[in-house]
Formats: C-alpha cells, structure tokens, sequence
C-alpha cells in the first residue's frame, strides 16, 4: 500500500452565474462605478450652480463652483469606503432594524463632520492657492443645513449598497431557512435548526469585491 500513490480529492469551483467577465473584475467595476458617478455628478452640479450665478448676476469666478462642487464631491468618494465597511457591520435586515437604524444615524452624524470638514479644507487650500479666502460662514447653522442634506445623501449610499449587494447574493445563491407555506400546514417542522450545512462556491474574485 505504501508504493501505491494516494488519490486526493480537489475541491470542486463552481462557475458562478451571470457575465464572466462581471465576477472576474467585479472590484474594478465597483470602484468604476463610484468614479463615473462623481466624475458625472460633479460636472454637472457645477455646470447648473454656474448657470444659477450667472442667471442672477453674481460676481463669481468660474473655478468657484466647481470647487464647491468638487470638494464635496471628492470627499464622498473618499468616505465611500468607510460607508462600506460600516453598512457591513450594521446590515439592514428586518430583525436587526431596532438596532441597526440607531447605528446609522450615528454613522450619518460622523459621515457629516467628516464630509464638511474635509470639504471646507480643500476649497479654503484652493481659495488660498487662487489668492483668496474662503468663509465657511456661521459654523453651527451651515453644520445644520449641510447635514440635512448630508442624511439624505448618506441614506442613499448604503440603500444602494445593500440593493447591490442582494442583487449580488441573488446572483452567487444563498442559504435560507424553511418557511411556513401561504396555503396548508407544512410539511417539514420549519424551526431554526442549531446546524445545517450550506454549499459555498469557492471563486477568488467573491473575497476581492468592495461591497
């Protein structure tokens, strides 16, 4: 027996469903789309906030929407990440919303600071660079008004991310437990077992994705 060679079971990898070329570069097509989507929206909110000024006839340089703009713009981006990390750690499921829509207006109050902060930096480097200076204004109520908006945009983030990722899961397969049927009595006790094993599908490009 010890001259026989030994056969030795290799995992199998399943294909996953969908474009090959999606799952192969899936972390480039996320960080693209992020990317595309500031580069698009910063263009044109400076395009519209320059027509604004120059509809009412205020005297502002054409560098100074677009640094309003894409001072804030940048720093979305920048945060991006971070809202990922953290939307992971506090999912939105039905039976975790008592504690995770706390957390969340937590993480939108830091997403705030974070975001006014670094975006009143760049634009006042860039008003210093251009000769000028740049005031924030009273520091409490445009902090009030920017995270009005902020809320919003921050909610938006993660409801895109988690809508991407269960587009995602839908995609690779996922686990579930049983469920009562809408007619009938079931056929199966439909009780959280205490173990059951599931079929992972082993793909390198799954362990590399942004969200």
């Amino acid at each position: 027996m010890s001259g026989q060679p030994v056969a030795t079971r290799q995992p199998v990898t399943a294909p996953l469903p969908g474009p090959a070329w999606f799952w192969r570069w899936r972390r480039l097509w996320e960080a693209g789309f992020w990317v595309m989507f500031t580069v698009l929206n910063g263009v044109a909110n400076s395009a519209t906030v320059l027509m604004d000024i120059r509809r009412a006839g205020l005297d502002f340089a054409v560098w100074e929407p677009a640094t309003w703009e894409w001072s804030s713009g940048l720093l979305v981006l920048a945060l991006i990440p971070a809202v990922v990390w953290y939307s992971r750690r506090n999912p939105l499921h039905w039976d975790t919303l008592g504690r995770s829509l706390p957390m969340h207006l937590l993480g939108s109050v830091v997403f705030c600071l974070l975001h006014v902060a670094g975006m009143v930096a760049l634009r006042k480097l860039v008003y210093a660079w251009q000769g000028g200076h740049y005031d924030f204004g009273d520091w409490p109520r445009e902090l009030f008004y920017e995270y009005l908006k902020d809320v919003r945009g921050y909610a938006s983030l993660v409801a895109s991310i988690e809508g991407y990722r269960f587009i995602v899961r839908g995609l690779q397969g996922e686990a579930s437990l049983l469920v009562a049927p809408d007619e009938g009595a079931p056929l199966e006790p439909v009780e959280r077992p205490e173990r059951f094993l599931i079929r992972k599908l082993t793909h390198k490009s799954m362990n590399r994705s942004l969200l």
